[in-house]
């Protein structure tokens, strides 16, 4: 077939190469090349014969359209392999960050940067498009040791994730998939080598809806649609320059109209929300114009505020018993921080004349009402109009109505093509990461604390003001700006929703919450209470110590997550105090994860051939002290902990908590018939010398809070309860003698185990009867 344009010389890249400032075009990064005399030959059906070339610009080389590159597909995600698995239902990166029809075909690619490159200078234009578009956002990628993915799919911009690092490749056999995680099946995975470092860059490349003068995003050209050549790319729209300015305010205006007019995110409600009992009025018959009032009755919008606390100090700006008549008299704007300067200058520039702030309306400290507000949360987040998150601040000192940081972009690539015209595409920094999304996205600080996870799900509403853009979610999907008209994103809200649906949702979610920060640990039942009473309206459940009563026995099944690369050492501590029975998630406090019971999505073809069948029953729960009694299976088993110096030690890794300073290997020996089998400690744990006559003595516990973790190997006795089997093996918790209900012969929580034989549970020795686990 005949060529259209002629080739790209193979050229290393020069510093004309490596990078444009904001209003620079990308036409000077093309390689020179000679010109060629014969007209090109369209690749469609052209209108008319293209005219001979009047342009010097260099022309760029492009491949056949039979010809599919297999670097970059042409950035056409139908030529490519397909994201996701229809048969599975587990979906693709596009039906997670976008709204889009579960059909769609979506594709993935990991090509390796130096294929890109040579394809690029072998005269691949796509491949040219993201070689430049990378070294527009990070200059020098090309010299560094680097991993590119491709994300593509129909409609949206494409995206280039540039990582630094390598991969790495590895297979496990059923039997080490059976030791490890209890599967019986073989597991293959790559793992990422990042450099810690250097943080991974995502470049969106995208059409302007906006036609430049020299033709635009494919204008027609003589003859040719030059659109044609990027139409699976799809358009994006300029982001304002300022977070406070008219657009950015038009933006959420349009969002919020849009919600309450098409969308049911406040279900069934037809009147104004009551206000709450404390409001700050923005438009006061003040001076200030700024009063906290305290309404009775009345219905009107308002607007609530989410944001990081940051440090409280004596000069912290709150409401307290000592000075709740003084706000009440009025507030001074030029005493607010600046967080709540900007927060105020929102909401009358939103035309809404109520804003409610928790350090405002809560009066805090001793004399404070927090105990009986706290629980108003859920109204209070849910009846807004919109709630407001400073995303982009990490305490009362931060503004939010920033300039946009120009490097990020965005850049004009300009390819003039030899007598065709010029095609001009977009290139800018991600405004925010891909793939974090569907798990509540990553913002900075109010990403990770776990009130404010609370608040986002029981908003109808809200708009993120982050570093690059603003976000507005509702329960009905998300958009950003920056987004294409009719283009929008899921709703993480809506996770609310369905976990009043599956219990597997509420499962992720818990694992979600877990991940989040919070201040004070008793707060940590108290920040996830008015989730649960939402869920428990929508499904009948009873809340019963962070877990539904109908749930209890599946709830079991969680463990902590090992931070430190496999030390084996859990790294959840036990909290200051006992917030909660030692079987709930509550009694820790780090990382926890339901992966073991987990039954839907990409787990869902391992239940079907190595179903989990529950046996244990609860027979009898105490919702004042969380106690429940089980009714199973239980063996007797020891427990001997091992300890060695971890060779990875050293004090670096240890500040950033990648390796422990030793290695912890668990083992427990239940019957002399079969090995020893290994679990998780739920935290450090210790043995219990003393009193031999005690119930409690020699038995494996949970280390105290302040103890350091033991440097010893020891030993220990402890109870083995079946939760539940599969196939090969079976998952357990291991449970030691309690120390606070002696005379109740009670247990605590210790651990689960997920490779014990399942054979174990038919010998002779094994009993059957009631536990009680506190």
């Amino acid at each position: 077939m005949k060529k259209l344009f002629r080739k790209l010389k193979d050229k290393k890249p020069t510093s004309n190469d490596q990078g444009l400032s904001e209003t620079s075009s990308l036409r000077e990064a093309l390689p020179s090349i000679a010109q060629d005399s014969t007209p090109p030959a369209p690749i469609q059906t052209p209108v008319a014969q293209p005219s001979p070339p009047t342009t010097t610009a260099p022309p760029i080389e492009v491949l056949p359209s039979s010809n599919i590159c297999q670097i970059c597909f042409h950035l056409d995600a139908t030529h490519a392999p397909r994201d996701g698995n229809l048969n599975t239902k587990d979906p693709s990166w596009a039906e997670l960050e976008y709204n889009l029809p579960p059909d769609t075909h979506a594709a993935k690619l990991v090509p390796k940067s130096e294929d890109l490159i040579n394809s690029a200078n072998g005269g691949c234009m796509h491949c040219f498009i993201v070689r430049t578009a990378l070294n527009a956002i990070h200059p020098g990628w090309e010299n560094e040791k680097t991993i590119l993915h491709i994300f593509l799919a129909p409609g949206v911009p494409v995206v280039v994730r540039l990582e630094f690092g390598s991969l790495i490749t590895t297979h496990m056999s059923r039997e080490e998939a059976l030791q490890t995680y209890g599967f019986d099946v073989p597991v293959k995975f790559t793992v990422t080598v990042r450099d810690a470092e250097k943080p991974s860059v995502d470049v969106e490349i995208y059409r302007p809806l906006s036609p430049s003068p020299s033709g635009g995003s494919g204008a027609p050209g003589p003859g040719f649609d030059l659109s044609s050549l990027v139409r699976h790319v799809g358009f994006g729209e300029e982001i304002p320059q300022c977070a406070g300015n008219e657009d950015s305010f038009n933006f959420i205006n349009q969002r919020v109209n849009e919600c309450i007019t098409s969308h049911s995110c406040e279900g069934n409600k037809k009147l104004l929300p009551q206000l709450p009992s404390r409001v700050i009025w923005v438009q006061a018959h003040t001076p200030s114009r700024i009063q906290l009032v305290e309404p009775t009755g009345i219905r009107a919008k308002y607007i609530a505020l989410s944001y990081c606390w940051g440090s409280v100090s004596p000069d912290t700006y709150l409401t307290d018993a000592r000075n709740l008549e003084s706000r009440k008299a009025g507030i001074n704007y030029d005493e607010l921080p600046p967080l709540l300067q900007d927060v105020v200058t929102c909401v009358r520039a939103l035309g809404i004349e109520y804003l409610w702030v928790d350090r405002l309306c809560i009066v805090q400290g001793d004399g404070g009402d927090f105990s009986t507000q706290a629980p108003k949360m859920g109204d209070i987040y849910g009846d807004a109009t919109l709630t407001i998150a400073a995303a982009s601040g990490e305490s009362e000192n931060d503004r939010i109505l920033l300039e946009r940081d120009t490097k990020a972009g965005p850049f004009s690539l300009d390819l003039k093509l030899k007598g065709m015209g010029t095609l001009t595409l977009k290139v800018r920094r991600r405004t925010h990461k891909l793939e974090t999304e569907y798990v509540g996205g990553d913002y900075g600080r109010v990403s990770t604390r776990a009130w404010i996870w609370q608040e986002r799900l029981l908003s109808s509403r809200t708009v993120f003001f982050t570093p690059r853009a603003l976000k507005f979610e509702c329960h009905h999907h998300s958009v950003w700006q920056g987004y294409a008209p009719g283009v929008v994103g899921n709703s993480w809200s809506t996770h609310v929703e369905l976990a009043s649906s599956s219990h597997n949702a509420w499962l992720r979610l818990l694992i979600e919450f877990m991940k989040r920060n919070i201040t004070n640990a008793s707060d940590r039942l108290p920040a996830i209470e008015s989730v649960m009473k939402r869920i428990a309206v929508n499904t009948g459940w009873t809340p019963f110590w962070g877990v539904f009563e109908e749930k209890l026995v599946e709830s079991l099944g969680w463990s902590a997550i090992d931070l430190k690369k496999s030390s084996g050492q859990a790294s959840c501590r036990i909290n200051p105090g006992h917030y909660a029975p030692t079987w709930s998630w509550a009694s820790v406090d780090g990382e926890i994860t339901y992966i073991h019971v987990l039954t839907d999505q990409h787990y869902a073809p391992l239940h079907q051939v190595d179903p989990l069948m529950y046996e244990l029953q609860c027979r009898d729960l105490d919702r004042a002290t969380g106690a429940i009694t089980m009714v199973g299976s239980y063996l007797i088993g020891g427990i001997r902990c091992t300890i060695e110096p971890n060779a990875s030690y050293s004090e670096e890794s240890e500040t950033t908590r990648e390796v422990g300073k030793y290695r912890y290997t668990h083992n427990v020996r239940v019957s002399g018939q079969h090995p020893d089998f290994l679990f998780n400690p739920d935290v450090p744990l210790m043995s219990v010398e003393g009193d031999p006559n005690q119930p409690y003595s020699g038995s494996a516990v949970r280390a105290p809070y302040g103890v350091d973790d033991p440097t010893e190997e020891w030993t220990g006795n402890c109870l083995v309860l079946l939760v539940a089997r599969r196939n090969k093996r079976s998952l357990a918790l291991l449970l030691g003698a309690s120390l606070r209900d002696i005379d109740g012969a009670a247990w605590e929580r210790i651990g689960l185990s997920t490779s014990i034989d399942v054979s174990v549970w038919d010998e002779e020795h094994v009993k059957t009867g009631p536990i009680r686990v506190v």
